[in-house]
């Protein structure tokens, strides 16, 4: 059983942090009334569970085709760095590449931030993660479909990165290749 394609979806991302959970697959309010999600209803199942924290990974049917999905957690986690960090997988390069082993065309719920390539970035990795996640998104062996979020942000290099693949913006979505910070002018320039 499916839900109809067309339907409407209850679930609406706010700016406040929210359970990414919830705009996949639905769930009951505090009356116990239930609020759909984007996929039909019974038939999300999330992949890496409790695997990596920042990010929700799965796949469900969307009247009743069955396709894979990965979405932004945009509420605060606790980060626990181990003390040997040179076999990390990141687990969106590890999501999409298990999605297209699976075969199903990807469906990305955009709301990242961009690779800035800032001393901070070059620290934690993120860099080099995010070379990762190109790599896993330009060999991936179906369709991929990007979707900025209401009240999503792609910002930086993941604009510059996941650009051909945008489908759907959400109107109240923001986005662009440069950051904000970026244009400010420098401390150290003479006026």
């Amino acid at each position: 059983m499916f839900d109809e394609a067309d339907r409407g979806i209850g679930f609406a991302p706010t700016k406040s942090p929210y359970d990414p959970r919830h705009m996949l697959h639905g769930h009951h309010d505090e009356t116990g009334a239930w609020v759909g999600g984007f996929f039909d209803r019974g038939s999300w199942m999330e992949t890496m569970d409790g695997w990596s924290k920042t990010v929700v990974v799965g796949h469900g049917r969307l009247g009743g085709v069955p396709i894979g999905a990965i979405a932004v957690e945009t509420r605060g986690v606790e980060a626990v760095i181990p003390t040997d960090p040179a076999n990390l997988d990141p687990a969106e390069q590890t999501a999409i590449r298990d999605l297209g082993h699976v075969g199903l065309p990807l469906l990305n719920f955009a709301n990242w931030r961009g690779l800035l390539g800032g001393q901070s970035n070059m620290f934690d990795d993120i860099l080099k993660f995010g070379s990762c996640i190109v790599t896993a998104l330009h060999t991936y062996p179906g369709p991929v479909f990007v979707y900025i979020v209401p009240h999503g942000e792609l910002r930086g290099g993941a604009w510059v990165v996941l650009d051909p693949s945008i489908h759907y913006v959400d109107t109240t979505a923001r986005g662009g290749a440069l950051e904000l910070l970026s244009l400010l002018p420098r401390v150290d320039e003479k006026a």
